[in-house]
């Protein structure tokens, strides 16, 4: 497999079909998948050994920093202090904690080819190699998992609110314990819903699960936007500010605060890359609605008018 080819896919920088190329190469044999293991090890090695300009070299495309919060490996997040990185024995099982924090996106490939994106804000808690009958995570936040197929080990994604099995699929939970949320949304394969062990729904693909007052709702997915964020992209229609500024401030690391109650009921369409900025942003809020908005300099805070 091409070296360069594969640190692509490491940045999360390969084409569809490319993507599939290299998975399919992964299931080949034990021997190729512990070939990409080490590749991504090297991989990492390079870019704490270098400094950023060496680190362009290496790489097959040149990111704005912003685009290396969601290429980089982790032991570089390590490496500047963006992620703190854990491994734990439990028994005979390693784990690995990831945190994430405001502003980043974050791209981890785990032991079993299954790729997870994480938001800003969100913990995920994974075993270094998946040694048991089952592969189990614990997420806090909100994470688009790409479950690698594997039907003698389920994988399952435990929350503070509620589980996911599933055995090979695409879908997005939203689970942050401090909110009390869980929400899941399914694009392909299958998915169980758990609560204390009971099962509470199941999942077809573009289906979207809700937990709302002790109650789970289902509903048709409406569009791929709101889970564009692992692209980088910040997209919204039809929604009001107060749905719209939490995200922002948790993509921006900056707090948000609407002083005018004449703006809280209207709604706002629009769709833009996270790494044009905040300012950018609410120039694309602004095109909807007429609004002001003012930045304090000493803390960074916004308040729109």
């Amino acid at each position: 497999m091409n070296r360069e080819l594969l640190f692509r896919f490491f940045e999360n920088n390969t084409s569809i079909q490319e993507e599939k190329l290299i998975r399919h190469w992964v299931e080949q044999s034990e021997e190729n998948h512990q070939f990409l293991l080490s590749e991504r090890l090297a991989y990492n090695i390079m870019l704490l050994a270098g400094s950023a300009d060496s680190v362009k070299k290496i790489t097959v495309t040149k990111f704005s920093p912003w685009k290396w919060g969601i290429a980089a490996s982790i032991l570089i997040l390590i490496s500047i202090g963006s992620i703190f990185y854990f491994n734990k024995p439990t028994n005979s099982v390693k784990y690995s904690t990831i945190i994430v924090p405001p502003g980043q996106i974050v791209n981890v490939i785990l032991a079993d080819s299954t790729r997870v994106w994480l938001n800003a804000n969100t913990s995920l808690k994974y075993p270094t190699e998946f040694l048991e009958k089952n592969r189990m995570v614990y997420l806090d936040g909100e994470a688009f998992f790409d479950v690698s197929k594997n039907k003698e080990k389920p994988f399952i994604v435990k929350t503070k609110v509620g589980d996911i099995l599933v055995t090979g699929t695409r879908f997005n939970i939203d689970a942050f314990a401090k909110d009390n949320t869980f929400e899941t949304s399914l694009f392909e394969g299958g998915v169980e819903l758990y609560q204390n062990d009971q099962k509470i729904a199941s999942l077809k693909p573009n289906q979207k699960s809700t937990f709302i007052d002790g109650k789970i709702i289902i509903s048709t997915i409406d569009g791929e936007d709101d889970y564009l964020w692992r692209d980088g992209i910040f997209a919204f229609k039809d929604k009001n500010l107060a749905e719209i500024l939490p995200s922002l401030s948790k993509s921006f690391n900056v707090k948000i605060s609407i002083q005018s109650k004449n703006l809280s009921s209207n709604t706002f369409s629009g769709k833009f890359k996270l790494n044009d900025g905040v300012d950018y942003a609410l120039q694309t809020l602004q095109r909807s609605v007429k609004f002001t908005y003012q930045k304090d300099e000493k803390t960074g805070n916004i308040y729109i008018k």
